[in-house]
């Protein structure tokens, strides 16, 4: 089983101040009397927006009506898992982590390692970065001139160089997980004789390529503003591009393809991903690779994967150095990739050759079937039909087999099994219920009360324990509902079916029994 956190550590991370948070992630916000403001990370937000009350340790979103408690923003603000926003704000604000399901001593030394490797990689940093700085790494200096790399894009990224060791006589760039943690470094020769041209740091428990998307803990933080990330192929495409204006760029590190964990991952904070690989057949053969993986998720309408075009043999570094083209206007042209693919398998095709035109025609049809949307797979049936076909009478007859023949989509939702977050808040929810309108279960339901996880349900049970020291029992329910009349809009949209539900409350031994047994099993990290 993995190793969870523990209820301490969570409650100590609770009770931080939010713009304490705030700041040690470097966010900016602004104060407004007991409150501050910030931006919102759950919509495309650039007048600060988001509500932030430390005293309740509780933000809210007044224009897209979203509020959470600070693990919750940093989630959505990085990305990240429960687990992972809350090892992060704990590491940053000096709070021991106290796991569950591990042996401690097991859990302390890990920690040890961690910061061990941690520390080990700053040394490493900053003794590359010094190399650079030396006077007698000239040659080094004027290869990132001869690139545009300005000084201080140098400097953003923080550039090095490695004179003798694992990285020999090789520029040395930084890279990071998707939560900015410092894992590891690639080097780039700067000799034509030094092979390979790259090299990364070794794989290890905290550094497997395979995983690790260069720039993506900067990019994702711009894709909001675009609703996309750029893919380019290399980290001097990424830089470059950064240096130019387009900070919603990122790279692969290890291969041209992520993985599908990786990209939903990616897919929290940007439906569309634009592939600007070099214009070559290696290029070509990378967006191949992607497509091989994201294609499936694109037909299902997961992701939106659009293809930008570059001039033949160039790449993006190369096309910004050189002014070759406004990369602005190429993104925004860039091809919705089944166009790509159709033209890419269909160009120059011989019809002569029988075996080879009927390989096509079939992985052109298997591409047009696995396609969800009925309009798009019909828009598509007819301009693979026109692209396979010699004249319009032949694509008309290629359309109407084909759509004889191709199974129909089935549009209806098939039923899919709650998650065991769904579970728990519906779980939750019926505790409450049972508490507020049927007081003769209140003693049996109160030791549950310290298990629940929503911010919004925690929020009704501390107002329910005021509420108690004061109010006749049997008044509950509609002092409740005064107190959700007055609070934060969002509270009475999310918790009065809870407090006055439109359907009769049951309360047979088998509710309290599921209730019991959902409310007593820790969910792991991911789920939370």
């Amino acid at each position: 089983m993995r190793p969870t956190i523990s209820d301490e550590t969570i409650k100590l991370i609770k009770e931080l101040p939010f713009t304490a948070i705030l700041e040690t992630e470097g966010i900016h916000y602004k104060k407004t009397g007991r409150e501050a403001a910030t931006l919102c990370p759950w919509h495309d937000d650039s007048n600060p927006s988001l509500t932030v009350n430390d005293d309740k340790g509780f933000c809210y979103c007044f224009v897209c009506q979203v509020g959470d408690d600070a693990i919750g923003f940093l989630k959505q603000k990085l990305g990240v898992s429960f687990q992972e926003a809350i090892e992060r704000i704990a590491e940053k604000n000096n709070i021991p982590i106290q796991y569950e399901n591990i042996d401690p001593e097991l859990a302390a030394r890990q920690a040890r390692r961690r910061a061990e490797t941690l520390a080990a990689l700053k040394d490493e940093l900053e003794s590359y970065r010094s190399l650079l700085r030396d006077p007698r790494a000239t040659r080094i200096r004027d290869s990132l001139d001869s690139r545009n790399i300005l000084p201080s894009t140098s400097r953003f990224f923080e550039l090095g160089y490695c004179k003798s060791g694992f990285f020999e006589d090789r520029i040395t760039i930084p890279i990071h997980d998707h939560r900015g943690n410092l894992i590891g470094f690639t080097g780039r020769a700067t000799r034509d004789d030094i092979k390979p041209k790259y090299k990364n740091s070794e794989n290890s428990d905290h550094f497997d390529k395979s995983k690790i998307v260069f720039n993506e803990h900067r990019a994702v933080d711009h894709s909001r503003e675009t609703g996309s990330l750029v893919f380019v192929e290399g980290h001097f495409d990424v830089i470059s591009m950064w240096q130019y204006g387009i900070k919603n760029v990122v790279a692969m590190q290890g291969t041209a393809a992520p993985t599908e964990a990786t990209l939903n991952r990616l897919l929290k904070r940007a439906k569309k991903m634009i592939l600007c690989f070099d214009a070559d057949q290696g290029g070509s053969k990378a967006i191949e690779q992607f497509i091989k993986v994201a294609g499936p998720m694109a037909c299902r309408g997961q992701v939106n994967i659009a293809i930008a075009v570059l001039p033949p043999g160039t790449d993006p570094d190369q096309c910004i150095r050189e002014n070759l083209v406004d990369m602005y206007s190429v993104l925004e042209d860039a091809k919705p990739w089944l166009d790509w693919q159709l033209e890419f398998w269909l160009a120059g095709i011989d019809r002569t050759d029988t075996a080879f035109f009927t390989n096509v025609e079939k992985n052109v049809r298997k591409l047009v079937e696995s396609i969800q949307s009925p309009v798009l797979r019909q828009y598509y049936v007819d301009k693979a039909s026109r692209m396979l076909a010699l004249d319009a009478k032949a694509a008309s007859k290629i359309a109407k087999s084909w759509a004889e023949q191709l199974p129909s989509v089935n549009i209806n939702k098939k039923w899919s099994k709650p998650s065991p977050q769904q579970t728990r808040r519906q779980a939750e929810k019926s505790l409450l219920r049972l508490y507020i309108n049927v007081p003769e279960l209140r003693e049996e339901c109160r030791p549950f009360m310290s298990k629940l996880h929503s911010s919004n349900h925690n929020w009704l049970w501390g107002r329910i324990v005021e509420l108690e020291q004061y109010a006749d029992p049997k008044d509950l329910k509609h002092c409740l509902m005064a107190v959700l009349s007055v609070a934060e809009p969002h509270y009475m949209n999310r918790l009065r079916s809870t407090v006055e539900p439109g359907i009769k409350v049951l309360s047979n031994p088998d509710i309290m029994k599921h209730i019991s047994n959902t409310l007593s099993q820790e969910l792991t990290t991911n789920e939370r």
